[in-house]
C-alpha cells in the first residue's frame, strides 16, 4: 500500500477535499486528520505515526496553513523523517518555510486543474516506483531461496 499524509490549514478544506477527490481510484491510501481520526483518539499520536509511515508528504501551503500550529511540526517532523515532500502554494507570493524553502513546488493558485493534475501523476509516479522496488525485492528474495535449496540439496547428496 503506497500511504499519503496531506498537510493542511483546516480554513483549506476546501482544497484538501479537492486534493482527495483527484487522488481517488489511484490505489493510495490518503491521510487528511479531518476524515482519518476519530472521536477519543489522540490526535498528535495518530498524525506522529500516519507522517512516520506515509511514503509521501503533501503540503497544502497558505497562509492559514503558516499561521496554524500544527502544520510547521509537521513540516518538522516529514522533514526530520526523510519523507518526500510534495508542497502545494494554495496563495500567491507565500513562500516555503525554512527547510523546505529550496523544494520546488506547485503553483496551485495559477491553474488548480492542471495542478491537482499534475499531483496525480507525481503520486502514481511515486507509487508505480515503490511498487517496482518492492518486486525486486521479492525477485532477489525468491532468488536468494533458489540458491540457498539448491546449497542444501547439494550439501545432502555429498558422501
Amino acid at each position: 500500500m503506497f500511504k499519503v499524509f496531506v498537510s493542511y490549514s483546516t480554513h483549506d478544506l476546501k482544497n484538501v477535499t479537492e486534493l482527495q477527490h483527484s487522488l481517488v481510484g489511484t490505489g493510495v491510501e490518503v491521510f487528511i486528520a479531518e476524515h482519518s481520526v476519530v472521536p477519543s483518539e489522540l490526535l498528535t499520536e495518530k498524525i506522529s505515526s500516519a507522517i512516520a509511515a506515509c511514503d509521501l508528504f503533501i503540503l497544502l501551503w497558505s497562509a492559514k496553513a503558516k499561521a496554524s500550529d500544527w502544520v510547521p511540526q509537521e513540516i518538522g517532523k516529514a522533514h526530520s523523517l526523510n519523507k518526500i515532500i510534495l508542497p502545494l502554494i494554495l496563495d500567491e507570493g507565500l513562500e516555503l518555510p525554512g527547510f523546505i524553502s529550496g523544494l520546488k513546488y506547485l503553483p496551485v493558485y495559477r491553474d488548480p486543474q492542471v495542478s491537482m493534475t499534475q499531483v496525480q501523476d507525481f503520486v502514481l509516479k511515486q507509487f508505480r516506483t515503490k511498487q517496482a522496488a518492492i518486486r525486486k525485492k521479492e525477485q532477489e528474495e525468491a532468488r536468494n531461496l533458489l540458491v540457498l535449496g539448491g546449497l542444501v540439496l547439494w550439501l545432502f547428496n555429498q558422501k
